[in-house]
């Protein structure tokens, strides 16, 4: 399962942190020492994964430019069996259009993981395993990370309405809402920023009309597959959190943290 592509969508514009992306892409923005696509890609590489598609958009030629100086730098990107490689969304319409867009790239089952979002935790990659071998062992259409969030908050996320538990401490997912808020909420389990997905999402991915905010919305193509397949959500472990660059606010907080885990490596 470790020889999927993953594709890493970081297209989008960054407008929830102006003026700090007018120029720079979030997903370029420094956690530590590394900015935080870069992290995404270790993460991922940590368990196993060595295919990465990256969508960007207008104004994100600073990705590419990093990635090509990583591989002539460090031995880990210059590995002959990494390969990074980009394809475009012309349009932003949404994390769905952008995973659409790399289609051509993805052979059978696929990764998806957020260019603005890291899950760090004692075990790198870990998260990411644990979906590979539960998305196996159960053989489902899609296979999610989650983390619980406060009710107050469940207007910001896909909400999860949890059915039976599943290996790996997963649980099956009965029903997917996008941005549901308090009163509507089916429970506190929001989507995480990683998908191991069937190619039967581009299919629905292409029929689908514009969703939330007027954009196509991966979590209304994860509805339709957990309604007609199987389906299950991985929840972060005991020491993972998601360190978040959406927002100025996330930013901030995700950036302290990185600089404490650094420092915490380099002290022993």
């Amino acid at each position: 399962m470790s020889k999927l592509t993953a594709v890493i969508p970081a297209a989008g514009m960054g407008t929830r942190l102006f003026p700090l992306t007018y120029a720079i892409p979030k997903e370029m923005l420094p956690l530590g020492p590394k900015p935080a696509i870069q992290l995404v890609v270790e993460e991922l590489r940590a368990a196993g994964v060595k295919d990465f598609v990256i969508v960007v958009g207008k104004k994100k030629d600073a990705i590419a430019e990093h990635f090509m100086a990583l591989r002539a730098a460090e031995p880990l990107f210059a590995d002959p069996q990494m390969k990074v490689s980009f394809v475009s969304q012309p349009k932003a319409r949404g994390l769905g259009d952008a995973v659409l867009c790399a289609e051509g790239c993805c052979r059978g089952d696929f990764i998806v993981a957020l260019g603005d979002a890291v899950i760090h935790g004692p075990s790198f990659g870990d998260l990411m395993a644990r979906m590979l071998r539960t998305h196996e062992q159960t053989g489902a259409a899609a296979t999610v990370a989650a983390q619980q969030v406060p009710l107050a908050d469940t207007s910001r996320y896909g909400i999860i309405k949890p059915g039976d538990n599943g290996p790996e401490q997963s649980v099956r997912i009965l029903d997917l809402i996008e941005k549901p808020g308090p009163e509507k909420a089916p429970s506190t389990l929001a989507i995480c920023a990683r998908y191991v997905l069937s190619s039967q999402i581009f299919s629905i991915l292409r029929q689908l009309p514009a969703g939330h905010g007027g954009e196509v919305q991966l979590t209304d193509a994860l509805q339709v597959l957990a309604r007609e397949h199987e389906a299950y959500a991985v929840p972060l472990a005991a020491g993972e959190e998601r360190w978040d660059v959406g927002s100025l606010r996330g930013y901030g907080q995700a950036s302290v943290k990185a600089w404490q885990a650094d420092a915490a490596r380099e002290a022993g």
